[in-house]
């Protein structure tokens, strides 16, 4: 029997080599107190924002086609032509100074009264566009019908005059700043544009920048 009793008495001290092990092994919730010791030291990285979005390069902007530029004898005509190939919002308006170098008039009259009879005549034809010339100098009572960046949009807009019965007016040279209209047209096919350009060849077709 005194196996068994050696047996009982290594069970026994092995199981009290246990218990003072256990409790003087540390404790895990006293370790996460202990990490947390200095938890108020701890900062919180925001997020990166996003980087900005890289500038589109000059070269894949959008790209329209300036078409013009028109006074105002033209610009009923253009906006007609405009409206038969039903460009729609593709085409808009927009305002461009120009230096124009000719123009179309009735040269000076006699006399103011003389020039209000001429202008009331061209009323009666059908001409509501002109503009009369009353500073002094060499251009006083002079009626100006419309002023154009080329000798040939001149010449086209006193043939219209002549077939309205207009034959007083004539074309001149004569260098100024004004504003006209151009149009701005986005999206239109080759044909479009030919049609534009066979209708009126003295106007500019051009690439520009959408704006």
């Amino acid at each position: 029997m005194r196996w068994v009793f050696l047996l009982l008495l290594a069970v026994n001290v092995g199981f009290g080599v246990f218990v003072y092990l256990r409790d003087k092994a540390p404790n895990p919730d006293a370790q996460l107190v202990a990490l947390q010791m200095n938890a108020d030291k701890v900062q919180i990285v925001p997020p990166r924002p996003a980087p900005a979005p890289a500038p589109v390069p000059a070269s894949v902007r959008a790209t329209c086609v300036e078409w013009g530029s028109f006074g105002a004898g033209d610009l009923t005509r253009a906006q007609g032509a405009l409206d038969r190939i039903a460009l729609g919002a593709r085409a808009r308006r927009a305002e461009v100074g120009v230096t124009a170098g000719y123009w179309v008039y009735v040269p000076p009259l006699r006399s103011q009264a003389a020039m209000e009879r001429k202008a009331a005549e061209l009323r009666n034809l059908g001409v509501d566009e002109y503009f009369q010339i009353l500073d002094p100098g060499r251009w006083r009572y002079a009626i100006s019908l419309g002023v154009f960046r080329s000798e040939e949009g001149a010449t086209r807009y006193l043939a219209q005059l002549r077939q309205m019965g207009v034959r007083s007016a004539t074309v001149g040279e004569r260098e100024q700043r004004m504003t006209q209209t151009a149009f701005l047209i986005s999206e239109a096919t080759d044909e479009e544009l030919a049609d534009l350009r066979n209708e009126f060849p003295g106007s500019e077709l051009r690439a520009v920048e959408c704006r």
